[in-house]
C-alpha cells in the first residue's frame, strides 16, 4: 500500500522567510502592520498557518520564491553585523548598497573583527553552515598579546572551559610567529559561540588584539579588500 504524504504547512512568518523575502523579524513587522494578505484577506496573526495553494501577497505583490543568491563580503573592523544599530554605528549594509535583494549574514563577526562574511537569502543554506551538529569549520588569523606556547596548543586541542557554563569544542591552533610581545596564529573551530575566539584566548590570559576570519566551510576570503563583496554561484561541492 502506498501512503501519500500531505503537503507540509507552516506559519505565515516562516513562509515569508523561507521564500527569501525577508527575515522572520521583518516578516512579523509586515504581518502586524497589515501588509500581508492570504487569499485576498489581510492577516495580522503571525501564527496563521499557510496551506499549499494559498495565495500570499506582501505589500500588494505576489509572494513568490526568490532566486537564491550568495555573496562573499570582507567585513571591515568598526561596523556591526546587523541591519540597523540603535547606537548609530555603521553596519555591514552600509557597504552592501549594490545588493537590492534581501540577504542576511550567515553567522556574525563582532564590531572589531574583520574578514569573511557570507550573505544569502537561502535560509536552509544558512542553517546548514551555522548549525553546530554539522561542524562546519571556520578559520581565523588571530593576533594576541603575549607568547603562545605548546601548552596553549594542547589546551585548545582538548577544549577549554570559557566560563558562563560554556566549553569550547576542541580546535586546531597553529602558531605562526611572535612579534615583539604579540603572537600571530591561525585557529580553526567547528562552532560559533558568541565571541568564542576572544573568550578562548582571554581564558588563556592572551587577549586578542586583532581577529580576521579567512575561511568559512568551503568559502575563502581570497583577495577581497575590506568593504568589498562579490556574488558567487553555489556549486554542489560548496554547500558546506
Amino acid at each position: 500500500m502506498t501512503i501519500k504524504r500531505r503537503p507540509s504547512s507552516r506559519n505565515l512568518i516562516r513562509t515569508l522567510s523561507k521564500l527569501g523575502l525577508c527575515s522572520r523579524t521583518q516578516a512579523l513587522a509586515h504581518v502586524q502592520a497589515g501588509r500581508v494578505t492570504v487569499n485576498g484577506r489581510a492577516v495580522k496573526d503571525p501564527g496563521y498557518v499557510v496551506r499549499p495553494g494559498d495565495k500570499i501577497h506582501l505589500a500588494g505583490q505576489a509572494a513568490r520564491p526568490q532566486a537564491k543568491r550568495y555573496f562573499l563580503f570582507h567585513k571591515p573592523a568598526g561596523c556591526v553585523t546587523t541591519r540597523s544599530d540603535e547606537k548609530g554605528r555603521k553596519t555591514i549594509y552600509d557597504w552592501l548598497t549594490g545588493i537590492e535583494d534581501w540577504v542576511f549574514p550567515v553567522g556574525r563577526l563582532d564590531l572589531d573583527s574583520e574578514g569573511l562574511l557570507i550573505l544569502t537569502n537561502d535560509t536552509a543554506f544558512g542553517h546548514r553552515l551555522t548549525e553546530p551538529s554539522f561542524e562546519v569549520p571556520r578559520t581565523y588569523e588571530v593576533w594576541v598579546r603575549g607568547l603562545l606556547t605548546a601548552d596553549d596548543q594542547r589546551q585548545i586541542s582538548r577544549g577549554i572551559d570559557m566560563g558562563r557554563g560554556e566549553t569550547a569544542r576542541p580546535a586546531h591552533l597553529k602558531i605562526l610567529k611572535p612579534e615583539a610581545g604579540i603572537s600571530h596564529a591561525e585557529i580553526t573551530l567547528t562552532e560559533g559561540k558568541n565571541r568564542e575566539v576572544r573568550r578562548l584566548f582571554g581564558t588563556l590570559g592572551k587577549p586578542v588584539i586583532r581577529l580576521l576570519r579567512t575561511r568559512f566551510g568551503a568559502f575563502t576570503l581570497g583577495a577581497l579588500k575590506p568593504g568589498s563583496w562579490e556574488e558567487i554561484k553555489l556549486h554542489k561541492t560548496m554547500r558546506i
